[in-house]
């Protein structure tokens, strides 16, 4: 997954070598800068020149100065997670001598049940910095290289030569020609060890103090300490720097995969499983191969997988939290200059809680998605000046989100539809096989949205949004027939943009049986149904004009529900009549358009059940403005 991702980042992170620590955040607690040289109550004098309190519910005027050298030095300290500390106890936070993360309660002595005073933890915490410490763990990082069998093969003298050459490479002799051999370098120098006594000096001489006067401090979360090694170094810390950079290498590289059990060393390179993009340890070994003499999933090379951690770093902060982040396979990591790439896209959906990666899709397709939704009136639905309704044309994936999921899910559509929690069932508000063809259909309804490829879609998309019309209508009690109305109008817009030819079909049906029904409805001879169409989509009006007559003071949805439930023509006419029986003391005997609507439909026996299109048609009947309470138009 991310190890994709990390080719494009690589490019960015050529031209832009401080992207991650651009973007990188402190967090809440307070900064402090501290001299090694001098005792702290010298310090106190100019501690407002160095330190800074963060909090993120809280806009503090930050010093930009102290904010970069406390963000970059914050960085090349952290942990790269919990699970990989450097303190076995995991009561500090951090990462090399040089800087202390600890909790506020636990710095301060707050927490119930501590162990240990905050000066055992200081000591026990910088011996485990100390240069064996290290070189052990750099050690671990190396696999053993098995022996090669005795065989008298004439190829076995190149793999003992092969093996031999490898076995030179021993322990930390492996990295003296690579990238890291300055820090190891570093390592051995005796000026590091000095300063790491002098830390240690510092702390049992200081800490009590320093304590106290923190505690006294308005701050949450954190407490952070750095060290400078003199104070010719804090006003030129180029030298503190490089020793945070070097000791951020010193800890990053030996836990920078998974598990160091899968290490390999092939053509003279350190390849392993990577540590952010799978789970592998004793206790959830979810991807190990069990049938397979290779049991890692995957393995990289010790330069990728620092790729990997530093582009989870600047998605995890330069990118939105819980959102389906789309990311150009160059430009995403870039601003582009001038005109957008055609490129393919990653899309990427954090979590925001744990920045874990909870969605990746390698997309073939541009990272921007334009539509073209030109919302028509094919139901020819009039306003409340009697004029027809124009809707416009839907043009961003932003705004089509919003109407369908307005239109069709009840509002349950928006945002990360796809990666949240389905929707819950809401008696008379949302109903379980809403959830159901909302579950069927986000993924489809995603792939659209938000990468314009309606493949997935288009099988499915005119079923699921009449189904959810229907029980819309009869289930769920909020709804109106005007509303719904204008939802059928937006579904064939809609299925005209997935489906152009099928589309136009349906909406030319229902408008040439408008046009027609008009006519026929005014004709002073006898009228008989054209086709099932005809049929199905003048028993939608039939059934809206009868139940209307209803004195009921509340109608909802239920009243069509004996309609929608008729499996065929003959089951609906029966309804229908019976319905006729209960109101027609409030129908006109001499009303010729009801007259001649009734008796097209009780004079036509139609081929098709109450399925498909006919089903379709029947509520476009129900949805559309109603010819029977249409006033006819004067001539002029």
């Amino acid at each position: 997954m991310i190890k994709d991702l990390a080719v494009g980042f690589e490019k960015a992170l050529r031209q832009y070598p401080s992207i991650v620590q651009d973007n990188y955040k402190l967090k809440d607690g307070i900064y402090i800068r501290l001299d090694v040289g001098q005792s702290w109550e010298n310090q106190k004098e100019i501690f407002d020149k160095n330190h800074l309190i963060v909090s993120a519910k809280e806009d503090a005027i930050l010093t930009k100065e102290l904010l970069d050298w406390f963000k970059e030095r914050d960085y090349f300290s952290s942990l790269i997670d919990m699970n990989k500390p450097v303190d076995g106890k995991k009561q500090i936070h951090s990462n090399n001598p040089f800087s202390l993360f600890v909790k506020r309660e636990v710095f301060l002595g707050e927490k119930q049940g501590n162990k240990y005073t905050m000066l055992e933890n200081i000591e026990r915490y910088l011996s485990a910095t100390d240069v064996e410490q290290v070189r052990k763990k750099w050690l671990e990082l190396v696999p053993v290289l098995p022996k090669v069998k005795n065989t008298s093969e004439k190829n076995s003298k190149l793999e003992k030569t092969k093996q031999s050459e490898l076995e030179e490479l021993d322990g930390l002799q492996f990295f003296q020609s690579s990238e890291y051999a300055g820090a190891l370098e570093y390592l051995a120098h005796a000026e590091r060890d000095e300063r790491i006594k002098k830390i240690i000096e510092w702390y049992r001489n200081n800490i009590k103090e320093l304590i106290t006067f923190i505690g006294e401090l308005p701050f949450k979360n954190y407490v952070k300490l750095f060290f400078v090694i003199s104070s010719q170094e804090v006003a030129n810390s180029t030298s503190c720097r490089q020793s945070y950079a070097f000791e951020y290498v010193l800890y990053t590289i030996p836990k920078i995969y998974n598990s160091n059990d899968y290490n390999r060393i092939t053509d003279e390179e350190l390849i392993g499983l990577p540590s952010f993009d799978m789970t592998m340890n004793s206790k959830k070994p979810f991807m190990e191969h069990k049938t397979m003499r290779v049991q890692a999933p995957d393995r990289v090379l010790l330069q990728q997988a620092m790729l990997v951690k530093e582009a989870t770093e600047w998605l995890a902060t330069a990118q939105p939290k819980y959102a389906t982040n789309r990311i150009g396979y160059e430009s995403g990591f870039v601003p582009p200059k001038g005109k957008i790439p055609r490129e393919g896209t990653f899309h990427v959906y954090m979590d925001g809680k744990y920045n874990e990666v909870h969605g990746f899709e390698n997309v073939p397709f541009p990272p921007t998605t334009s539509f073209d939704v030109v919302w028509g009136n094919f139901l020819e639905l009039k306003d409340r000046d009697g004029n027809l309704k124009t809707y416009g044309t839907i043009t961003t994936g932003e705004d089509l989100q919003k109407t369908i999921s307005n239109k069709f899910f009840r509002g349950r559509m928006n945002n990360e539809f796809v990666h949240n929690e389905p929707p819950d069932v809401k008696n008379k508000e949302f109903t379980a096989i809403m959830v159901a063809l909302f579950l069927q259909s986000r993924q489809a309804f995603h792939d659209w949205l938000y990468k314009g490829t309606t493949l997935s879609l288009r099988s499915i998309f005119e079923k699921v949004t009449l189904r959810l019309l229907e029980e819309q209508l009869i289930h769920v009690e909020t709804s109106r027939s005007a509303d719904l109305a204008d939802a059928f109008n937006l579904r064939l817009s809609i299925e005209f943009v997935l489906n152009e030819e099928g589309g136009n079909i349906m909406a030319d049906r229902i408008k040439n049986i408008i046009t027609s029904l008009r006519e026929k409805l005014l004709g002073e001879d006898l009228v008989v149904c054209s086709s099932d169409e005809e049929f199905y989509f003048i028993a939608g009006q039939l059934a809206y004009y009868l139940t209307q007559q209803s004195k009921a003071e509340k109608k909802t949805g239920e009243i069509f529900e004996p309609f929608l439930r008729a499996k065929n023509g003959q089951q609906l006419k029966k309804r229908l009549e019976d319905t006729y029986m209960l109101y027609k003391h409030g129908i006109s005997s001499n009303y010729r358009k009801f007259n001649n609507a009734f008796a097209m439909v009780m004079g036509y026996v139609p081929e098709q059940g109450n399925e498909s299109s006919a089903r379709e048609l029947l509520l476009a009947g129900i949805f559309a403005d109603n010819l029977m309470f249409e006033k006819k138009v004067k001539e002029v």
